[in-house]
């Protein structure tokens, strides 16, 4: 087996540290001949209007997850499922009165976007509350309403 523990390429040692050779059957990374892979955020078009819609729906969230906003109003923003799903979460984990928490500062500080194709985006974000960071993740699709005016609906919804 190949590992990549002692595959460090060798530098000059400090004079108090002997170079250590790779064991036996094992080749240093990168490997020969292979090009990283890497996920690139692609951006179709002028992605400004998504990034700007992706960063205040984020905004409001955050807002949600803190107690700062109430829940209904991202119901227009979020499909029944996840919008449900949200809800019995946020129902689950209410330990303080909304009034007690408000003012707390919940504020959306990084928004990263990456286009999967023309009608769906998937969003990370990170979020700072009370001093401590936390990461959300959120899919928008491109949905027609029963109007026949399109809008960007959260589909998924993920905080940690």
């Amino acid at each position: 087996m190949k590992t990549a523990t002692a595959l460090i390429a060798p530098h000059t040692p400090a004079p108090f540290v002997e170079p250590v050779e790779p064991a036996a059957g094992q080749i240093p990374l990168p490997f020969p001949g292979m090009t990283p892979v890497l996920p690139v955020p692609v951006e179709r078009g002028d992605a400004r209007p998504i990034r700007e819609r992706s960063a205040r729906f984020m905004q409001a969230l955050v807002e949600v997850l803190s107690g700062e906003r109430p829940v209904r109003q991202l119901a227009a923003w979020m499909a029944p499922d996840v919008y449900a799903q949200l809800t019995s979460r946020l129902a689950v984990h209410a330990r303080v009165p909304l009034r007690a928490r408000s003012g707390s500062g919940a504020r959306i500080v990084s928004v990263h976007v990456a286009m999967v194709h023309d009608e769906a985006a998937e969003i990370a974000g990170r979020m700072v509350h009370r001093g401590r960071s936390r990461a959300i993740a959120v899919r928008l699709e491109l949905q027609t309403t029963h109007r026949g005016a399109q809008v960007w609906r959260c589909t998924a919804l993920t905080w940690a």
